[in-house]
C-alpha cells in the first residue's frame, strides 16, 4: 500500500470520526504501528496538519479544523489511476518514462491499482506519432529552438524544412504540430506523423535565432490561429453550414461541442419526425463533409448550395460505385435526383 493511500486514509478519519488509532491504521494497511505513526508524523510535520495525541481517548485528532486534504481525499487516486491508465497508451502521451511509470505506481498502490487495470481509452482512427520525433518536438518547444524536418506532404512529396514548433495539438486521435515556417514566414500545421526526421537546427544550450528563421508571433496570435478554425486549423472560415440530424444522430450532436461557434435550432423531418439543425463556421468543406456522410441518412446537408451540392455529388460517386458492383455489365448512374439511372 501507498502512504498517499494510507495519509487520505487517516485524514478521512479523523475528520469523519473525531480522530484515529495507530493501531487501526497498522490493521487497515497490514503495517507495523510504527509505520503508522511515521505517517502521521509525515503530516504534522510536512504537510502542516494540526494532528495531536488526544491521550484521554488514546487516538490523533485534529486540534483544529483542516480542510487541506478534503478537496483531493480518494478523488486524486482515483485521477492518478486514470493518469496510468493513459500512459500505457502511448499514442496519447508519447514521451513517456519509466520514472515516471514507477512513480505513479507508488502513488496509486494496493487496491486503487485496479482501477487502472479496468480503465481503457480506445477511439478510432489514432495515428501514432514517433517516439523520437515526439521527444525533439518537445524539447524544440521547451526551449524555443528550431527544427530541419524531412516532412511528406499530403502529395506524398518529401521536402527538407526548417520548423519553429509553437504548440503540439492532438485533434481527433491526431498530432499535430503548429509551428513557423522559414520557407513562408508564416505559422503552419504539419501532421506529426508525417516528420520522418528531426533535428535540432540550434547546438544544445543555444538559444540564439538561427539566421533567416524569424521570432514566433506573440502567444496571443498563436492562440487566434489555433481557434479560428473548424477541425484542424486552416485559416479564415469559408462560410457557415448547416446539417440536418434525424433520429439517433439527432440525439447524439444535441450533446456534443463540434465547434464553440456552434448553434442547434429544432427542425422537423419530411415524415413529420423531429430534427435537429446544426449551424457552424466551416474552414475547409472535406472534415465536414466526411462527418456528415459519417451519419448516412441520419444526416442532410442544408447549406450553403455549394456544400450541398459537395454532398450530392458525393452521393452519386458512392452510388456510382455501389451500382457497378451489383450490376457490372451496365453503366450505372446515380443522378442528383437520387433516382438510379441504368445506361
Amino acid at each position: 500500500m501507498s502512504q498517499t493511500e494510507r495519509i487520505f486514509f487517516i485524514d478521512r478519519t479523523i475528520r469523519e470520526h473525531g480522530g484515529v488509532a495507530a493501531p487501526c491504521i497498522a490493521a487497515r494497511f497490514e503495517i507495523c504501528d510504527r509505520q503508522a505513526k511515521r505517517d502521521i508524523e509525515y503530516m504534522r510535520d510536512r504537510l502542516e496538519a494540526p494532528i495531536v495525541w488526544a491521550a484521554s481517548r488514546h487516538r490523533y485528532e485534529y486540534s483544529e479544523p483542516w480542510e487541506s486534504l478534503h478537496s483531493a481525499d480518494e478523488k486524486s487516486l482515483f485521477a492518478f489511476a486514470f493518469l496510468r491508465a493513459i500512459l500505457t497508451e502511448y499514442v496519447y502521451v508519447p514521451v513517456v518514462s519509466d520514472e515516471i511509470l514507477t512513480l505513479l505506481e507508488e502513488r496509486i498502490a494496493g487496491r486503487y491499482a485496479r482501477i487502472a487495470g479496468k480503465v481503457r481509452y480506445e477511439l478510432p482512427d489514432l495515428e501514432p506519432i514517433d517516439g523520437e520525433v515526439a521527444y525533439t518536438l518537445c524539447q524544440a518547444l521547451l526551449d524555443s529552438s528550431a527544427l530541419d524536418i524531412d516532412y511528406t506532404d499530403a502529395k506524398g512529396e518529401v521536402s527538407a524544412r526548417s520548423i519553429l514548433p509553437a504548440r503540439l495539438v492532438n485533434y481527433s486521435g491526431k498530432w499535430y504540430c503548429v509551428a513557423l515556417d522559414s520557407k513562408s514566414g508564416e505559422l503552419r500545421t504539419f501532421a506529426a506523423s508525417r516528420i520522418r526526421g528531426a533535428q535540432r537546427k540550434n547546438r544544445a544550450g543555444d538559444t540564439a535565432q538561427p539566421r533567416g528563421m524569424a521570432k514566433l508571433p506573440a502567444e496571443a496570435e498563436i492562440d487566434r490561429f489555433l481557434s479560428s478554425s473548424y477541425g484542424i486549423f486552416k485559416g479564415e472560415p469559408i462560410g457557415r453550414a448547416t446539417l440536418r440530424f434525424y433520429g439517433g444522430a439527432a440525439r447524439a450532436v444535441r450533446e456534443q461541442v463540434w465547434h464553440h461557434e456552434q448553434t442547434l435550432r429544432d427542425a422537423i423531418a419530411p415524415d413529420g419526425q423531429a430534427a435537429l439543425d446544426l449551424s457552424l463556421p466551416v474552414h475547409d468543406w472535406t472534415e465536414l463533409l466526411g462527418r456528415a456522410l459519417r451519419c448516412g441518412a441520419n444526416c442532410e446537408v442544408m447549406e450553403p448550395p455549394e456544400f450541398r451540392a459537395k454532398w450530392v455529388e458525393e452521393i452519386g460517386r458512392m452510388g456510382e460505385l455501389a451500382g457497378n458492383r451489383l450490376f457490372p455489365d451496365v453503366n450505372v448512374i446515380y443522378a442528383h435526383n437520387h433516382d438510379l439511372v441504368v445506361q
